[in-house]
């Protein structure tokens, strides 16, 4: 499959020997908790994909971004998704940089990530029912020199691995109001413990186990105050890691059905018209991801970039869901008995319409935003 050719050719020239190290460990080994893939990201430079190269990293495109996510996605499922949520986690604090939020710090932040390879996890969205992408229930209450924090972040990627969370925090001001704040934490941090969470052999590599703070003192200067209020919209900044987050979270998955896409190719079953609907979809899936990506690397991310990614992720969704199936059909029964990578990966190809926000939360802002208003994402 081209998609995937590229997408390897890009890794390669970024993370070079990455694939290489990786490709004769066992799946079930790489997916498993404490698998090798987060220590090889690292060793090959992953942490600084993203940042400048005028601060020490890799300085690449939207499009390299995507490919790369997807070479890795195939590699290993959990290491496509923990490193995407390295990694926007990370366009966050690069578009941070320049903006009239910023405190001075985060160009010395980026520094130090690309630096010492710095694994950063990403505590936003939590896994509760009802609760908006910018809710928070963790609470940050004014301190000498700074803050301390209580509440927990569940599930959370890269939670044992990671060298610094960035959180969502319900932000209390001196006069007693309440607004969206974002936290800075050193993983080494006390009051930081973790606890089991993610119960499914699915994805597990990626440690998204539940993070535990409390009583956990933050520096002012590590407190981040976006311009929006809880319970309001996406601000600038805000909407910028939001547009990675879906492109990246998206590339990921694309890349985990590829490759059991392409075992079904190379298997040879079936007639050509069924194998060359695998590759069409699979083409199709990445397409639309580096669609959204070739905007992006033009410099301008807003609300209607926001849209067209949103657009583009709910279009994969489908497509995945549907090319995981045909795939698995033809390599047939016997090859889903005998090999636990392909019901894992028939799981895995459900698992992006988990991600926020779904779409039926989002349905009514989509319609509206495609009838020409601005998309309000909550």
């Amino acid at each position: 499959m081209r998609c995937m050719d590229h997408a390897r050719e890009a890794c390669e020239a970024r993370l070079p020997g990455l694939a290489e190290e990786l490709a004769d460990v066992p799946h079930a080994v790489l997916e498993a908790p404490g698998g090798p893939g987060l220590d090889a990201f690292r060793r090959a430079g992953g942490p600084g994909l993203l940042i400048p190269a005028a601060y020490g990293g890799a300085g690449v495109s939207a499009v390299e971004a995507v490919r790369i996510t997807r070479a890795l996605g195939a590699l290993s499922p959990s290491l496509g998704v923990a490193s995407a949520m390295h990694n926007f986690s990370v366009a966050g604090l690069v578009a941070l940089v320049g903006s009239a939020d910023a405190s001075g710090l985060e160009w010395m932040l980026i520094e130090g990530i690309a630096r010492d390879r710095l694994l950063v996890a990403s505590g936003f969205a939590e896994g509760r029912a009802g609760a908006g992408i910018l809710e928070s229930a963790v609470t940050a209450r004014p301190a000498e020199g700074g803050y301390v924090i209580d509440g927990s972040k569940k599930p959370c990627s890269l939670s044992r691995s990671m060298d610094l969370l960035t959180a969502s925090v319900a932000l209390t001001e001196e006069d007693g109001g309440t607004r969206l704040g974002v936290a800075l934490i050193p993983a080494k941090s006390a009051g930081i413990s973790r606890r089991p969470f993610w119960g499914t052999p699915v994805l597990a590599g990626a440690e998204s186990d539940e993070l535990v703070l409390e009583n956990v003192h933050v520096a002012d200067e590590l407190m981040l105050r976006p311009q929006v209020e809880l319970g309001a919209g996406l601000d600038t900044l805000q909407t910028v890691g939001f547009v990675w987050f879906e492109l990246l979270v998206t590339a990921a998955y694309t890349g985990a059905v590829a490759r059991l896409a392409q075992s079904a190719v190379r298997a040879g079953r079936g007639s050509a018209g069924d194998r060359a609907a695998l590759v069409v979809k699979a083409e199709a899936a990445a397409a639309l991801t580096e669609n959204v990506a070739r905007t992006v690397d033009t410099g301008t991310v807003g609300n209607d970039e926001l849209g067209a990614a949103l657009t583009a992720r709910y279009a994969v969704q489908d497509l995945l869901v549907d090319l995981a199936d045909r795939a698995a059909e033809l390599l047939g029964g016997l090859a889903f008995v005998t090999s636990p990578e392909v019901g894992q990966l028939l799981a895995v190809s459900r698992a992006l319409a988990f991600h926020p926000p779904s779409r039926l939360g989002v349905a009514q802002a989509l319609l509206d935003h495609h009838d020409g208003a601005p998309l309000l994402v909550r």
